[in-house]
């Protein structure tokens, strides 16, 4: 594995965190603990009969199970794969990690996207997960102690602590529990400060603008092709509320994957031209990452990118209500039940 080809990886793994960006980091954390994310002590769970149904874990200290899993669905009996393996990647909403060793900061997950590797048929799928999506996060009192699991939209799941890898996990954790404990192997975090500098180091991004920017974004014209610079590319992918038409971020999430056609095509041309390209991309874009991906780990993520076939980019179907304040997302079971049982696991 050669250096130029990690750095490549680095690279295209940045471009689909930064594509998708919803919004709104220090160096990769290399020194891996051996743990899932989504936990802290390894748990062997010993299962002899299939399961009748998914169940959801309440156990902070619980793993994503590691050993055979049985399910029954629709009839028939499943079995959990042992040869998929996923990334989680983060988009939070601040410009610039930052240091703290509070463990409630003002960061969420607005970004929340899970890619998945089929290892027999060398193709990866991607599933983006609404930030709004109501689920079990972890929630913990005023003097940082585990309080049990409250039902709250998922990108409040890395709002408790640093900001860093604890955090990461809560989130980890969160998904997991949402997929019905679906294993989450590894996770990177992007701040949003990286997006205006990844699209500008590419040279920017021709889109199709097909939604209403007027008071947000006059340079955004509806219905015009535009390239975008700068900021300007951080207002397309990250503005919601404020849009005068629709503020979901249902239409929000459909502007970020048109977003990222068009920067993965400009991100093919730069690694075609220049072949220092990916090496300074990624020493500049480093401070706005935060990841627990070994150095073992990240040459397996590097084969499998560069070698592997992109599938399908997968929303998890549902509605969206009015919580008050602020909207929700619900999901609708029947059908992220389908969508499990066709990723994560194969009859038994």
């Amino acid at each position: 594995m050669t250096d130029d080809t990690k750095n490549k990886f680095a690279v295209i793994t940045l471009g689909v965190a930064v594509v998708l960006f919803a919004a709104g980091a220090a160096f990769f954390a290399h020194t891996h603990n051996g743990n899932s994310p989504v936990g802290e002590t390894p748990a062997v769970t010993e299962i002899t009969e299939p399961q009748p149904t998914f169940q959801h874990v309440d156990d902070p200290n619980s793993l994503s199970p590691t050993v055979e899993r049985l399910i029954y669905y629709n009839g028939t009996q499943y079995r959990y794969r042992d040869d998929i393996d996923t990334l989680l990647i983060i988009g939070t909403d601040v410009y610039e990690q930052e240091d703290t060793e509070e463990f409630r900061c003002n960061e969420q997950a607005d970004l929340i996207l899970v890619v998945v590797f089929d290892n027999t048929n060398k193709k990866y799928d991607i599933i983006q997960i609404n930030r709004d999506t109501v689920t079990g996060i972890k929630r913990y009192d005023i003097l940082g102690q585990y309080a049990g699991i409250i039902d709250l939209q998922i990108a409040l799941s890395h709002s408790y602590g640093t900001g860093g890898l604890d955090s990461c996990r809560d989130t980890a954790f969160a998904v997991s529990r949402l997929l019905y404990d679906s294993e989450i192997d590894n996770f990177m975090s992007v701040t949003m400060g990286a997006v205006p500098e990844f699209n500008d180091l590419v040279g920017g991004v021709d889109v199709l603008v097909e939604d209403n920017f007027a008071g947000v974004d006059d340079t955004l014209v509806m219905g015009q092709v535009v390239h975008l610079q700068g900021q300007h590319a951080l207002t397309f992918v990250r503005a919601r509320m404020s849009m005068p038409d629709d503020d979901t971020n249902i239409n929000r999430m459909s502007r970020q994957r048109t977003y990222m056609v068009a920067l993965m095509e400009a991100l093919g041309h730069c690694l075609q031209e220049d072949p220092d390209f990916a090496v300074n991309a990624f020493s500049s874009l480093s401070n706005y990452i935060v990841s627990d991906i070994s150095t073992d780990e990240f040459e397996e993520y590097v084969n499998r990118f560069v070698e592997y076939e992109q599938g399908d980019i997968i929303v998890p179907e549902g509605e969206m209500v009015s919580g008050g304040r602020y909207l929700e997302f619900y999901v609708d079971d029947d059908a992220l039940q389908q969508l499990i049982v066709d990723t994560f696991y194969e009859p038994a």
